[in-house]
């Protein structure tokens, strides 16, 4: 039996985003029961803590490390596992990533190693020389990855299909959902002064405690423009919660901003909001470029005020109908069969 380390050296804030994970990023509930799987990822926690997650036909084990260990008590920790694989998913900048897979390298010669870039994240030649394989989330990114092409592989995201579907709800409490943390580069404050243009709501759904002083700025930007009424905020839901509140929104929007992740063009909220069979109205500048969106089809590509306004219209008008069509692209694009389950089966079996 394989063991497999999946390391995740980042703070949660939540234990939950480990222990019961649905996102492709740390979920491996529905990988083959030939592999011995450990996620490791950091909490504030006093000492470590060992959760071993069961199913009917599953089993692996999430291990969260104290903040306070020092990278040196991370590596000993993971080295005296003596893992066959060891994938390690982040960004390439965090200081002690490069540290770490060349001390794996050195220490555990036979483990294969593989790397997943979280967001913005590109690598370098240096860092990327130590790994076996290097896991994208679109085809462009092969060439930005600064490796040898035939180490990268695609692997579009998905979202787990038990948890994420279409589900039936008999009143629609708010028209536009935005799925955002309260972070600058979100751009709340843009969506909301194109909402406030239209005759509809908007809520918000996102978590104050990341930027708590940003998150006040966007109550008072609220306030001062007498939106209260007109736009709420929605705090931080687990994963299992969001498609029975996403039942509750007509359409699922984006600011008209450059994409979060423009060396990826992904996005987990959008994903989920296609499975959901949720319509998008987004910004062109983030979403031109993407497989979410057919153009009058599953929602619209905007551009300025003047335009969002036309679609909105006409998009909450046709939000069943376009909804449909979501999730029609959801199931051909975006598979969670073919993009999880048997992309990450056959990568840890025949690696």
């Amino acid at each position: 039996m394989k063991k497999i380390i999946k390391l995740i050296d980042y703070q949660f804030q939540h234990r939950h985003q480990l222990t019961k994970a649905y996102d492709d990023s740390n979920s491996m509930r529905y990988l083959s029961s030939n592999l011995d799987i450990y996620i490791i990822g950091r909490f504030d926690c006093s000492d470590i803590e060992f959760y071993i997650i069961k199913g009917e036909n599953y089993s692996y084990t999430v291990i969260l490390i104290p903040i306070s260990w020092p990278n040196q008590s991370v590596l000993r920790f993971i080295v005296d596992h003596k893992p066959d694989i060891i994938h390690m998913h982040g960004n390439h900048i965090w200081k002690q990533y490069p540290m770490y897979a060349k001390e794996f390298t050195k220490s555990l010669p036979r483990t294969k190693k593989i790397f997943s870039g979280a967001a913005h994240s590109k690598g370098n030649s240096d860092f990327l020389s130590y790994f076996d394989r290097v896991i994208v989330n679109h085809k462009i990114q092969i060439p930005i990855m600064r490796c040898e092409p035939e180490k990268v592989i695609v692997k579009k995201r998905c979202s787990d299909p038990i948890i994420f579907y279409p589900r039936k709800e008999q009143r629609k409490i708010y028209d536009f959902v935005y799925v955002a943390g309260f972070i600058p580069w979100k751009r709340i404050d843009l969506m909301i002064d194109y909402v406030a243009k239209t005759p509809y709501n908007l809520v918000i759904l996102g978590d104050p405690a990341r930027k708590v002083n940003h998150y006040k700025f966007i109550v008072d930007y609220i306030r001062k423009n007498k939106l209260e009424q007109k736009v709420f905020l929605h705090d931080f839901l687990r994963q299992v919660e969001v498609p029975k509140f996403l039942a509750k929104c007509k359409v699922w929007v984006w600011p008209n901003s450059k994409p979060e992740n423009p060396g990826t063009l992904t996005n987990r909220s959008v994903i989920e909001a296609l499975a959901c069979g949720m319509p998008l109205l987004v910004g062109k500048q983030a979403f031109k470029d993407t497989e979410f969106v057919r153009n009058g089809m599953n929602g619209w590509l905007y551009g300025d005020i003047n335009d969002f306004r036309w679609k909105a219209e006409n998009i909450i008008f046709n939000y069943k109908k376009m909804g449909k069509d979501s999730s029609i692209i959801n199931e051909h694009n975006f598979n969670f069969k073919e993009n999880f389950i048997d992309f990450y089966n056959d990568l840890y079996q025949n690696l």
